[in-house]
């Protein structure tokens, strides 16, 4: 393969994929970033970067909740329930939305891969609906996705279609829901 350059990856992808669209590099710090539009896309320009464009490695895949302040119900108040934070702790309050943030109700997965060789990093990002958040997997592409997806799926709720085991990687199987949504409400259980 010839050398390639953050311009050339670019207008390949816009010529092979016309409905991605390309981010500013200071959105993921420095990263050129490309937003799919579909599952289709998604997983068609992930397959491009690593099998035509070198991007061998994937540094990480994880997903953000766009929805806005947290909804504190059910999480502890008390003023200290830390015994080793000293006396006079401040309270905690409710997490208030930021006015000047735009925020937004869906998910957003993002996917960053390397190209060792030519020392490049390019992140594919996609929306999806909060009401069945769904993407193929990319564990046949990449192994290391197995645990990746897993966690996000456990976190936030997100099915990775083609997964060959996709169950709770993180929390207890009592935990009801997915804990990194801003609408998860925590239920009472044995440890509280």
């Amino acid at each position: 393969m010839t050398e390639i350059s953050v311009s050339g990856i670019v207008e390949i992808i816009k010529k092979r994929y016309p409905s991605i669209t390309v981010a500013e590099p200071s959105l993921i710090k420095g990263v050129t970033s490309f937003k799919a539009s579909s599952g289709t896309d998604y997983l068609g320009v992930i397959r491009a970067f690593k099998e035509d464009l070198g991007f061998e490695y994937l540094d990480f895949l994880t997903a953000v909740d766009w929805k806005g302040a947290v909804d504190a119900r059910g999480y502890i108040m008390d003023p200290n329930p830390n015994p080793f934070l000293p006396e006079g702790a401040v309270e905690q309050s409710e997490v208030k939305a930021n006015p000047n943030f735009q925020y937004r109700d869906h998910f957003e997965v993002v996917v960053v891969l390397s190209n060792w060789k030519e020392k490049l990093k390019a992140a594919v990002r996609i929306e999806l609906t909060r009401g069945n958040p769904r993407l193929p997997s990319l564990y046949d592409l990449w192994k290391t996705a197995d645990w990746q997806e897993r966690e996000t799926f456990d976190l936030l709720g997100i099915e990775f279609e083609g997964h060959p085991n996709l169950k709770k990687i993180l929390t207890p199987d009592f935990i009801q829901g997915h804990p990194l949504r801003k609408d998860y409400v925590h239920v009472k259980d044995q440890y509280d």
